[in-house]
């Protein structure tokens, strides 16, 4: 076949693909539509109303949580990809594998899966914000829905750039030929994300009905993130820190405005059934296909399927049978044992992150030092935020989950109060305030350093992590950073924009050692099928 035969198929197959895309989208949520394929790229004739606009917002969140995206792909390819975790059970996926070793090539399995999924969610958002102008209804209701659809574009984008470098930024306009379309500049990219993020910052509201909605303090919250990242980027702007301390001091100097606090005990964070005021934003996972609580028509079995506590859960578990006969974890992704034994046992956030005994034929208490023992396992303590949060509340409240507790409540969490804290500590260092930058880490130490609560037999107050004092430096915002947000997907992203990728060659805090080419490895490489397709997508260098 030539190849401009093959282009041709090629092309047809990306539009069907994008319609049926948009198709997906909305008979996800909106049970109430009825109409045809080809009236999904017109505007007008999808939306009367702020109700079905949100209903096609709600497509867009949906599309998160699907197992192709925060469900598995991207949330274990940004776990393996740190420095704090590796493969446990190695007979697992060689795509996880190449991934973690700094190995992926052009047909990673991950990106391969995931890469798509997040232009599904960029043409939910782009359909909703472009259909604005044609649903009737007050204006600030309108705004406040359409201000979810720039939030969602802009966070894709957020995460591809940062993964990926320049990628193809889709803003929403008519693309008249898609063979021709250019990847966008890592400049243009940042005003683009900051643009739709302002827009959001300003018509959200100020307190959503939960923490799967955004908010004006998960915008303002974004932004600093944003802000922050660019100032280390190639196209920093000159304001960029002091915009990252006034987006996060919008959300600190207004917690009861926004209605953000917090919480007092950490291990409440990751508790699936408890309504946390820390967290920001957050995936809510759809369930399991398999006991009927979503069609089997979206996709398969895997199709709302939230895997991140079974990949994470240790190998022959049985603490959780209450909720699931076969509720043992996989130990495909554990810890690095240097982040164990590094880890201040005195730090409450260690007992929280890590879990270190289950019960193994019927023996309670069985160590992980003894895990090595176990087919499949091995001797390297779990990530306790997903596997055991969920056995643990869902055991105490009598919910049932998959096996291997798949299909989880597990929270997903994008941002959280205590990162915005923690990126006010270091735009404070960048702009020589160290009074403020002691002021916001030590926030976040003092809750950790009250453990559960005085009136806890288990895990009582503890002196550390002790009030830091002196000077800050950034070594010390990212190491409160690496404990405070440990294995919830942000280690890689500290990584890449501070360029700390000799922590895989040695240098503190050197948790495991990788062959990283800082030529090549803080890039991933992008969707192989779209590079070829597309003249105007070129691949990451040294892939």
């Amino acid at each position: 076949m030539s190849n401009i035969n093959s282009k041709k198929i090629m092309k047809k197959s990306y539009i069907i693909s994008a319609m049926f895309a948009l198709v997906m989208v909305f008979s996800m949520s909106c049970e109430t539509l009825d109409e045809s394929p080809k009236s999904v790229l017109a505007p007008e004739g999808l939306f009367t109303t702020p109700e079905e606009l949100q209903a096609a917002v709600n497509g867009g969140y949906s599309l998160l949580t699907r197992e192709e995206f925060y469900g598995r792909k991207l949330s274990l390819a940004l776990l393996v990809r740190g420095d704090m975790c590796g493969i446990g059970d190695p007979s697992t996926s060689a795509r996880r594998q190449t991934c973690d070793l700094m190995q992926m090539g052009v047909d990673n399995g991950l990106v391969n899966v995931f890469w798509p999924i997040g232009y599904k969610i960029l043409a939910a958002a782009n359909t909703v914000i472009n259909a604005q102008d044609v649903v009737s209804g007050d204006e600030a209701d309108v705004n406040a829905v359409v201000a979810q659809a720039y939030f969602l574009r802009a966070y894709v984008h957020y995460v591809y750039m940062r993964l990926f470098g320049e990628i193809i930024y889709m803003d929403g306009q008519p693309i008249d030929d898609p063979l021709a379309i250019q990847q966008t500049s890592i400049a243009d990219s940042y005003e683009g994300i900051i643009a739709d993020l302002e827009y959001a910052a300003e018509w959200l509201v100020d307190i959503p009905v939960d923490g799967s909605y955004p908010g004006k303090a998960a915008a303002h919250g974004m932004l600093a993130s944003v802000h922050m990242t660019r100032a280390t980027s190639t196209a920093a702007e000159t304001s960029d820190w002091q915009d990252a301390l006034d987006h996060a001091e919008e959300v600190i100097n207004n917690e009861g405005k926004y209605g953000v606090a917090l919480e007092t005990d950490y291990y409440d964070i990751f508790d699936p059934n408890h309504t946390s005021t820390e967290v920001l934003f957050k995936v809510v996972m759809i369930a399991n296909d398999s006991y009927e609580k979503t069609p089997g028509d979206l996709g398969g079995s895997n199709a709302g399927t939230d895997q991140i506590a079974s990949v994470t859960g240790p190998r022959g578990d049985e603490r959780f049978t209450a909720v699931n006969a076969a509720a043992f974890g996989w130990s495909a992704i554990v810890p690095e044992l240097e982040v164990y034994t590094s880890w201040n046992g005195k730090d409450y956030r260690k007992a929280v992150s890590l879990d270190t005994a289950i019960t193994f034929e019927g023996n309670p208490d069985y160590y992980f030092t003894n895990w090595g023992g176990i087919p499949q396992n091995v001797a390297r303590p779990a990530i306790a935020k997903y596997f055991r949060a969920v056995g643990e509340s869902n055991t105490i409240n009598g919910i049932e989950t998959g096996p291997s507790l798949r299909d989880s409540n597990a929270k997903h969490i994008m941002m959280r109060y205590a990162e915005v804290l923690l990126i006010a500590a270091e735009a404070s260092v960048e702009l020589g305030n160290n009074a403020a930058a002691v002021s916001y880490i030590n926030r976040v130490r003092a809750r950790a350093r009250n453990a559960a609560g005085a009136g806890d037999a288990k895990y009582p107050p503890s002196p550390v992590p002790a009030d830091i004092t002196g000077t800050v430096t950034i070594d010390d915002v990212l190491e409160e950073r690496r404990l405070e947000l440990a294995f919830e997907g942000v280690r890689w992203y500290d990584i890449i924009r501070r360029k700390k990728g000799d922590v895989f060659l040695g240098a503190a805090p050197a948790l495991e050692t990788r062959n990283f080419d800082p030529a090549r490895d803080y890039l991933w490489p992008k969707f192989d099928v779209d590079v070829t397709l597309l003249d105007g997508l070129t691949q990451n260098p040294g892939y």
